[in-house]
C-alpha cells in the first residue's frame, strides 16, 4: 500500500512538473540539503529535504543521494495561487503524456501532490501503470509544503 502511494505520488509529480512554461522547471534535486527555500538552488534543496523527511518513501537513506522529482498535479489556477517552490506543474490529466518532460527513468523517485491527495492518487496510479516504480502520493499542498519548510 505504501509503495503504491509512493508510485502514485511520483506519477502525479511527474505530471505536474512537466509543464515548464514560466515558473517551473524540471530540475531534479538530491536527498542532501533540503532546508533552503530562497530561490537560487532552493528547488534542489527542497526536494532533497522532502525525500529525507518523508517516512513513507522507500528509497535511499540520508547517506545516499537520490534525485526527487516533485510534481504538482493541480490546475493551472491552483498552481498560480501557490505551490512548492521546487515543484514542476503537470495537471493530473496530462501526467501520462508529459512525464517524459521530467524523467524517463522508471525507478526515479517521484512525489506527486494536489490539494488534498485525490488527484495525486490518480496521477500516482497512472505513473505506476506506465512502469514507474518509485512514486509517492504526497497528499495536499499543505502536507508537502510542511515537509519542505519545516525541519
Amino acid at each position: 500500500m505504501r509503495l503504491s502511494l509512493f508510485f502514485f505520488s511520483l506519477f502525479l509529480l511527474i505530471g505536474c512538473g512537466a509543464e515548464t512554461d514560466s515558473t517551473t522547471d524540471a530540475n531534479p534535486t538530491t536527498n542532501d540539503d533540503a532546508s533552503s527555500t530562497d530561490g537560487e538552488d532552493s528547488q534542489d534543496s527542497d526536494q532533497e529535504k522532502s525525500a529525507d523527511s518523508n517516512d513513507s518513501t522507500d528509497a535511499a537513506g540520508p547517506d545516499e543521494q537520490e534525485t526527487l522529482f516533485v510534481i504538482d498535479v493541480r490546475t493551472k489556477d491552483e498552481w498560480d495561487k501557490g505551490h512548492v517552490e521546487t515543484a514542476v506543474h503537470i495537471p493530473h490529466t496530462e501526467i501520462a503524456d508529459r512525464i517524459g518532460e521530467v524523467t524517463e527513468q522508471k525507478d526515479a523517485k517521484i512525489l506527486v501532490y494536489c490539494a488534498v491527495g485525490g488527484r495525486a492518487g490518480v496521477a500516482k496510479k497512472a505513473l505506476e501503470e506506465l512502469g514507474y516504480t518509485n512514486v509517492e502520493n504526497g497528499g495536499g499542498l499543505k502536507d508537502v509544503k510542511g515537509r519542505f519548510e519545516d525541519d
